[in-house]
């Protein structure tokens, strides 16, 4: 059985053209992987599916963000945009000008795998399969290094990626949206390079874009990780956000 909706089925449900019955047949042709015509010969069971779907979107696509996510046995760490390069900055706002088409890729230059960790120890939870971080810790970031950006690599694990669930997806884009908001705020008080603040600006308009789109908001969650993280260089006084 099913128990989330993957990135790729997402986007795949938003680009299918149509409205009612006619969505229904087109995207279930996907889905199942037959044509249009033998999805029309089926019975009532293949709306019902669709159905069902519909009703597991609903409760899986909302917005959860995770510092840490085992995927198939292999750490992946979210990144710090303080310590991002300019070529990631390059790399993400060129993907960001279609983030529904890739939104896979840019969660493969979000997360990278890890490759030094100073924990003694992890504990997870477990969501929708996948094991995530559970530990509470000041500045997550000072405790794992991750693997040097390269975008072959990232592009490699595009595939990887299209098999997370929807909601983490999201959720790492708020969380993206609002530290580069973060980020874009404190520059007064702490200097960064032209180039990379006018990227960050780009991109915080193209994310804003997604995230509207996708009627997502920032919920307590997300709001209390990045309080509780105390951020540095950040201020974050005045930040409103929505509440689920």
């Amino acid at each position: 059985m099913v128990e989330y909706v993957t990135i790729k089925d997402y986007l795949a449900w938003q680009n299918t053209s149509g409205e009612g019955l006619d969505k229904a047949i087109n995207f279930m042709s996907y889905y199942l992987g037959k044509s249009e015509d033998e999805i029309r010969e089926m019975g009532n069971e293949v709306l019902k599916e669709y159905d069902e779907f519909s009703k597991l979107l609903e409760t899986t696509a909302n917005p959860q963000f995770f510092p840490i996510i085992k995927i198939e046995e292999q750490l992946f760490g979210f990144c710090d945009i303080t310590q991002m390069t300019l070529g990631e900055y390059v790399d993400l706002e060129n993907l960001a000008k279609d983030t529904q088409k890739n939104m896979a890729q840019i969660i493969s230059i979000l997360y990278r795998p890890i490759k030094k960790h100073r924990f003694n120890s992890l504990k997870w939870n477990i969501v929708n399969t996948f094991n995530v971080y559970s530990n509470q810790i000041t500045n997550i970031w000072d405790w794992y290094d991750l693997e040097k950006y390269n975008y072959s690599e990232s592009y490699c694990l595009r595939e990887k990626m299209e098999r997370l669930p929807v909601g983490f997806a999201l959720g790492a884009l708020t969380f993206f949206l609002l530290q580069s908001g973060l980020t874009i705020s404190a520059s007064q008080a702490y200097s960064m390079e032209t180039e990379k603040k006018g990227m960050i600006k780009k991109l915080k308009e193209n994310m804003k874009k997604v995230i509207k789109k996708n009627s997502v908001n920032i919920g307590d969650g997300l709001l209390q990780f990045i309080t509780y993280q105390k951020l540095p260089s950040f201020q974050l006084t005045g930040i409103e956000v929505s509440r689920i």
